[in-house]
């Protein structure tokens, strides 16, 4: 179902009026528009002619999903046609020429899968910027691109076509703080980064965690959420931590004063084993000392009860 929140949507984009070109010194106040092509109609083109695209935001295609969407095509044939540009240097095996793909990379590959050898398409002249943003919202309506290939975009948009937060906002139906919420996640490191393309973090998960002063960190706290199934309020928690911890509140495991490196130790071991937090509070003269644990929910706390009282019953 099409996301009303994208307020423009592709009809929007189609039906503007003429695009200031890409190169211009200062983006348009307005949001992308493409200029009129004859033959807008519907026709069919060979697949052999339709070349990918260098501004498709997504990486990553899910195969089971695409030969679902195959078995459709040869049943019942692509229902709603791709969106092409003239490639002018490129030509096909005859030397017909050749169209670049704008929208429609899914429907093209499972056409593909299913053994056609036409799809029915719309050519239309626009700009390398129309063309990434009209794939963009594509993308966006059918809520098919992850949160680090959708944050990928947005930053493209900004760098190559020197637009502001607020003009992607206003091209995509979105907020301005979303956007700078979304690009701000490429800040992340590798491997949490790769974590949110995969699907194991969700961008919500993930964004507290830019907050933790080094990669390393960040890594150690992202496989922490997602071997705990922390949730991103228990996420935040981490990361407002790890924060106390970069100041100097506190030491990693132990509580405030000297730390002692065998304390130290077997809180590493602990949280390490727990999948969570752990806080060691020495002795204090004659008194006891006590260990802390973190739990992030009732559900997560009846999980923790689970784990210990099994390693009770082994020990």
């Amino acid at each position: 179902m099409i996301r009303k929140t994208l307020g423009r949507g592709l009809d929007a984009l189609f039906d503007g009026a003429l695009s200031e070109s890409a190169d211009s010194a200062a983006p348009p106040a307005s949001g992308p528009t493409l200029s009129p092509a004859p033959g807008a109609a519907p026709q069919e083109l060979a697949l052999d002619r339709i070349v990918p695209s260098p501004f498709q935001p997504r990486r990553r295609f899910d195969g089971e999903r695409l030969s679902e969407l195959a078995a459709a095509i040869r049943s019942q044939g692509v229902v709603e046609p791709l969106v092409v540009r003239p490639a002018p240097q490129a030509r096909g095996f005859d030397g017909a020429p050749c169209y670049e793909l704008i929208a429609g990379e899914r429907r093209l590959r499972a056409a593909r899968e299913a053994g056609l050898e036409c799809v029915p398409v719309v050519v239309r002249e626009v700009d390398d910027r129309a063309a990434l943003e009209i794939s963009l919202v594509e993308n966006l309506i059918r809520e098919e691109l992850s949160a680090i290939d959708e944050a990928e975009a947005f930053s493209r948009l900004c760098r190559e076509f020197r637009l502001t937060h607020e003009q992607v906002a206003e091209r995509i139906g979105k907020s301005r703080p979303y956007v700078t919420n979304a690009i701000r996640l490429l800040e992340l490191a590798p491997a949490v980064l790769e974590a949110v393309a995969r699907g194991d973090l969700t961008a919500g998960q993930a964004r507290p965690l830019l907050a933790l002063p080094t990669a390393e960190a960040q890594t150690v706290a992202a496989r922490e959420i997602i071997d705990g199934r922390i949730s991103a309020r228990g996420a935040e928690r981490i990361a407002a931590q790890g924060r106390r911890l970069r100041t100097g509140r506190g030491s990693a495991g132990v509580a405030e004063g000297r730390v002692d490196p065998n304390l130290a130790a077997l809180a590493d071991r602990l949280q390490r084993a727990l999948k969570r937090k752990v806080r060691i509070v020495a002795r204090s003269g004659s008194g006891p000392g006590r260990i802390e644990i973190e739990y992030y929910g009732d559900a997560d706390l009846t999980a923790l009860v689970g784990t210990l009282s099994a390693a009770g019953r082994a020990a």
